[in-house]
Order: structure tokens, then C-alpha cells, then sequence
């Protein structure tokens, strides 16, 4: 068999070390390698990022370690996003971590589809420094052909050592394979076994005419794990002794950190989870239950982010009502009485019904509506009188209760559903790093020319693009039948609430006098979810007649 072995070892599987690695087992680990033929030996990456030693991979450090002759070529990988900020290649970053080549003979590139267009201007400077190098498409699974192609006939201009593709989230069969390698500019593949296919597609596309694969000894990799390098060795010729040693030591090791093929892997990679939260669900201590909910709820989840596995703990959710006095348009509105009860209580009831009363406050600067919910049980934070929004209001609240979550639930919202409050929650836990936000379709009743209601548009994904209490979208001939309207539950964490909080507020929300444009205005993402149930928001005394027909 005519294909050349790059083992990764020491790169892929320090996602389970912090790519720390005692010297004496590298160094076993090298030479016996080398003894057993495998072509390129890469050690790890050459990154910005904090970690191990492997993560650096500093020339001076590794030659002290392979201070013995091999015939393997040694290699490191790079990570197109680490050297791009500002839209552009941090070529001084580059080259102040990437010095002419002497240590290492290879370099290679990992790429998403989205960096493509930074390719070359890397591979030229890296080339320019001595270097063999190979490109590896990353994710290659959630890719159209024409998407592969694209890479592939930019790949075919830069004099590569190899071209790649990587089945980062273990989710190709055989078949795909195949398909793939009909392109025969494609020379090589990195596998991972989610699905436990790794060896048979490697198998695949060696018969397609593949001539690099990836293996790591043991499987040691990133999630569930690689090929095993020693069965490409077998496939290819036969293992020796020494490598069987160094076999025993990582299966050790494989016990403590449990890589491998499992039932969680499997549906990770049928539904193209990243690998590495699976790497820590199989980590958790979660029960059953637990694992199949977290699962469900990373479904589709590409982008690993430390931040997002607060999802994997139990959070404390509270929703926070902040209740002003002093409207500048309805004076003393938390207490109007709607159907014979404050309307103030309306809203905790359903806040109630989501989260249990001992999570639910009331955010006020008036003594008489702190009252009249204490009287039923709620909590109160009295916070200031110059609180510019009602979001600016439950910041100052967070500062004296001890939540991850915090949902935002205008007080003069009482037709709220408590549904809608918990599928804000749930969002939230799923997306941390956005601000949640609610939207629904205008009833046949309402107007999207009134200025009292907010009117939102979104991106394909429901990210919030602008707020306005103009009609908006539009179209050259009318306005547009697809309208939707603001409904004020809002999704915070603790962080994020300190970042809306001012003195004073931005140009474009004082000109809307929407308090959700703060969050755009100030480079915050903010997530829509669509709620069915109408809501109606009291904005005047008038409004009330028309709230208590409806409830």
C-alpha cells in the first residue's frame, strides 16, 4: 500500500492533556514511530493560545527533546483563526511564532470554509520561512460539492505538500467518501470516529487514491478520538515491538480520560456536534437523562466556546420585574388595578408559574408597590429613582441576587405567558453569549403604523438586526405582511447586564425609546425567539379597558 502515515498524536490528543506530555513517553513515542515508518510526526500546534508545551511547540524546546536522528519529517499545525483579527492576517504574529524552518520540515494549516480567502496570503509567508505545507478544509461534512471544489481549486494554486479534508465532527460514511475523493486533487484525510466508520473511510479513500492519512496512537484525539495509527501501520505493513510498548502506556491513559467510540459519540456525530462538547459531556458527571436533554439542546452546535458549556450545569434562573413609579406617560402604572388586582401582580403570578416565587423579585423605587408585594410573598430590591431603562433597572438589582440567568419581565406586560418565560430561559442556556429577546406576529387588531408598538427585523437565523416603532420592513409598494413586533422578555446574564447598564442612553435607542437597541448599538448579539400567544403592553390608562376584555 503506497500512502504516507502522519500520526497526530501529540497534537489531537492534548485536547485531553492541555498538550502536556512527559518527555520520556515523547520521546518513547517518537522514536518507535519512526522505527514503525510513519512518515510525518506531528507534535502539536504552534498557537497564541495559552496551554502546554505542545501547544507552543517552541524549536528550541522540541529539539532538546528529539535530540536523536529519525527519518520522519516533523510537523506542527496553525489554525487560520488565530492569526486573523480585524478581517485581515496578523502577519506580525505570525511570524514572531513561526521562525524559518529547522526544527520542523511541515506545517499545516487548519481552515474552516470561511477562512478560505486568507489561504494563500498564509501559505505564501509560511512557505517563504522553508516549509512543507499541507491544508486541511475543516468540517468538511456540512459542505456542498461545489464548496469542496472551491477549496480544492484554490488549494491547486499554492504548490501544496497535500490537500486535505477533515471529518471533524466523525459524520461521513463510506459513501461520502467515495464521493469525495472522485476530485483526485484531494490527497489527504484526517478521520474522526463518532460514528465508528474512521478506518473504513480511510480505507475508502486510500482506494480512491488518497496518499496521506492521519492516525493517532490509540485513537488519542479530540473527542471520541481518531483512526488508530497502528491500524493504518497493519493495513499498510505490520507494527513492531516497540510500539506495542508505547501502546500499553497510552491505553493507561485512554482509562483515565475515556476517548473512545460510545453511544454519545454516535449521535454526536449524527447530528454534527462539535466533538469537543461531547468530549466533556462524556467527562460530566450528568445523569442519563441529563446527557440525552444537553444533547438535544447542542444539536446543530459547530463552534466550540468554553462559555457555552455553562449549559452542561445546573443554573439558577430568576426573572426580575423592574416596577417605576414614575412613568412619564402612566404615573404610578404597576399599582393600576386590572379585573380588581394590581396589574404588578398579574405579571409576578405568571413569573410565578415559570420559575417558583422564591425566583421571582420586584425591581422598584417606590415604597407602595414594594408593599403590596411583600404582602403576596415576592421578593423586593429597591434600587434608585434614576434608573434610565427597565433593563437598567434589574442591573442594579443583580448586584444583590445570586443567579446566572436573569429575565427581564416588564411589569406592564400582564397578559405574559409563562411559557414564553421559559422558553427564553432555555434559549439562554443554549446560547450565552447572546442577549435573548422575544418576538410574535401583530395581531389582525393591531396597527404596524402605531407608534406604541416596537416593530423588529431579523437575519435568517433570528439574530436582531433593528427595533423601530416605525413600520418597518417595508417594501417599494406596500408595507410588508410579515411585520412582528417586540415582546418585552428579555434573557441576561450577569456580565451582560453590566455592559447595557449607562448613565445615559445611546443615540438610536433615545430616538426609538426602545432600550433593546442599546444592546446593537453597543456591539451586543441579540437572539429573537417567536412566542404565539398575543401580548398587549399597558402603555396608558386607557389600555386598561381593553387588557381586562382580554383576560
Amino acid at each position: 500500500m503506497s500512502y504516507k502515515i502522519l500520526d497526530c498524536t501529540l497534537r489531537d490528543g492534548g485536547y485531553y492533556t492541555d498538550w502536556k506530555f512527559e518527555t520520556p513517553l515523547v520521546r518513547k513515542l517518537v522514536k518507535a514511530l519512526d522505527n514503525n515508518k510513519v512518515d510525518i510526526i506531528e507534535l502539536g500546534y504552534k498557537s497564541p493560545i495559552k496551554g502546554g508545551p505542545y501547544r507552543k511547540c517552541n524549536d528550541g524546546f522540541i529539539s532538546d527533546i528529539i535530540d536523536f536522528k529519525i527519518d520522519a519529517s516533523l510537523a506542527f499545525m496553525i489554525d487560520v483563526k488565530d492569526y486573523v483579527s480585524d478581517n485581515k492576517v496578523n502577519q506580525e504574529l505570525l511570524l514572531d511564532i513561526i521562525k524559518p524552518q529547522n526544527t520542523f520540515q511541515v506545517c499545516r494549516i487548519a481552515a474552516k470554509y470561511n477562512e478560505l480567502i486568507y489561504l494563500p496570503e498564509i501559505v505564501n509567508l509560511i512557505k517563504e520561512l522553508g516549509y512543507k505545507v499541507i491544508c486541511n478544509l475543516m468540517a468538511v461534512s456540512k459542505l456542498t460539492k461545489k464548496e469542496i471544489t472551491n477549496y480544492v481549486s484554490i488549494a491547486k494554486t499554492l504548490n501544496l505538500e497535500a490537500v486535505y479534508i477533515a471529518d471533524s465532527y466523525g459524520a461521513l460514511y463510506p459513501a461520502d467518501i467515495n464521493s469525495i475523493f472522485t476530485n483526485k486533487n484531494i490527497t489527504g484525510i484526517h478521520t474522526h470516529d463518532n460514528m465508528g466508520l474512521a478506518f473504513a473511510n480511510c480505507l475508502q479513500a486510500i482506494n480512491q487514491g488518497a496518499t496521506y492519512i492521519d492516525g493517532t496512537l490509540t485513537g488519542m484525539g479530540r473527542g471520541v478520538g481518531n483512526v488508530t495509527t497502528e491500524q493504518l501501520l497493519i493495513h499498510r505493513d505490520k507494527i513492531d515491538f516497540d510500539l506495542l510498548d508505547c501502546i500499553a502506556e497510552f491505553n493507561e491513559m485512554k482509562k483515565y480520560y475515556g476517548w473512545g467510540v460510545n453511544a454519545l459519540y454516535h449521535q454526536a456525530g449524527k447530528h454534527h456536534i462539535h466533538p469537543l462538547y461531547m468530549q466533556d459531556l462524556n467527562q460530566s458527571n450528568l445523569t442519563s437523562k441529563q446527557l440525552i436533554t444537553v444533547i438535544e439542546s447542542l444539536h446543530e452546535c459547530h463552534s466550540y466556546d468554553m462559555e457555552s458549556l455553562d449549559i452542561l450545569k445546573e443554573q439558577r434562573a430568576v426573572v426580575v420585574i423592574p416596577a417605576r413609579y414614575k412613568s412619564s406617560r402612566f404615573p404610578g402604572k404597576p399599582l393600576a388595578k386590572i379585573n380588581g388586582k394590581e396589574m404588578i401582580l398579574h405579571v409576578a403570578e405568571k413569573a410565578e408559574i415559570s420559575v417558583g416565587k422564591d425566583n421571582v423579585y420586584i425591581a422598584t423605587e417606590n415604597e407602595d408597590i414594594a408593599h403590596i408585594v411583600r404582602k403576596f410573598g415576592y421578593h423586593v430590591i429597591i434600587t434608585s429613582d434614576n434608573c434610565l431603562t427597565g433593563t437598567d433597572r434589574v442591573a442594579e438589582a443583580a448586584k444583590e441576587i445570586d443567579a446566572d440567568i436573569f429575565i427581564n419581565v416588564q411589569g406592564d406586560e400582564p397578559m405574559i405567558d409563562p411559557e414564553d418565560i421559559k422558553n427564553v430561559i432555555k434559549l439562554k442556556k443554549e446560547n450565552p453569549s447572546y442577549v435573548i429577546n422575544c418576538m410574535s406576529k401583530l395581531h389582525p387588531d393591531e396597527d404596524i403604523n402605531d407608534k406604541k408598538i416596537p416593530k423588529i427585523i431579523c437575519d435568517l437565523k433570528n439574530n436582531l438586526l433593528y427595533c423601530s416603532r416605525s413600520a418597518i420592513p417595508g417594501n417599494k409598494n406596500t408595507l410588508s405582511d410579515i411585520a412582528k413586533k417586540q415582546v418585552c422578555i428579555y434573557g441576561f446574564n450577569k456580565e451582560q447586564l453590566y455592559e447595557f447598564t449607562d448613565i445615559q442612553k445611546t443615540p438610536l435607542e433615545q430616538q426609538e425609546d426602545i432600550e433593546i437597541i442599546r444592546c446593537l448599538e453597543k456591539g451586543m448579539k441579540v437572539k429573537m425567539v417567536d412566542v404565539d400567544k398575543v401580548s398587549y403592553a399597558v402603555d396608558y390608562p386607557e389600555d386598561i379597558l381593553f387588557i381586562e376584555e382580554k383576560l
